[in-house]
């Protein structure tokens, strides 16, 4: 279900390369308020592949699993019947996403360079000049200076 929501492209890996089954893992353990809307919700999965293709979600092909994803990923074109599976699927787009983004992969792919240090040349002249202020020579020696 995971590489449903974020499969591998041509940027980065999927969500099961980014360890997100394991981060889910982790937070449903952690979050026991999880606990009963994901084995709810992995039950109704199965059932569901069950009535339709006499097996259970993991085992069925790509397509029949998209079929039935594509009924519960839209929640305002969801039929009548499938909030359970709506909801289940919300909570897994969720966490997916969660883990994939606070993951190593996932930094990478949104291009996150974190916090670098720069330089500041202090506050614009055309700021300063509106507000008639300037900068003293001790402020500019000490606080705003830069090397080239």
């Amino acid at each position: 279900m995971t590489n449903i929501i974020i499969p591998k492209d041509d940027v980065s890996g999927s969500a099961t390369d980014a360890n997100v089954p394991e981060f889910i893992e982790f937070i449903v353990k952690d979050m026991p308020h999880h606990q009963v809307p994901m084995r709810g919700g992995l039950k109704w999965l199965d059932l569901q592949c069950m009535k339709r293709f006499d097996k259970a979600f993991s085992d069925c092909t790509s397509p029949q699993q998209m079929e039935l994803v594509d009924e519960i990923a839209w929640p305002e074109k969801a039929k009548p019947g499938m909030e359970q599976g709506v909801s289940f699927f919300n909570l897994m787009r969720n966490l997916t996403a969660t883990g994939f983004y606070t993951s190593q992969i996932g930094i990478k792919d949104l291009g996150y360079a974190g916090n670098k240090p720069n330089q500041w040349d202090g506050v614009p002249q055309d700021v300063l000049d509106f507000y008639g202020m300037k900068y003293d020579e001790r402020t500019l020696a000490e606080s705003v200076k830069f090397d080239a």
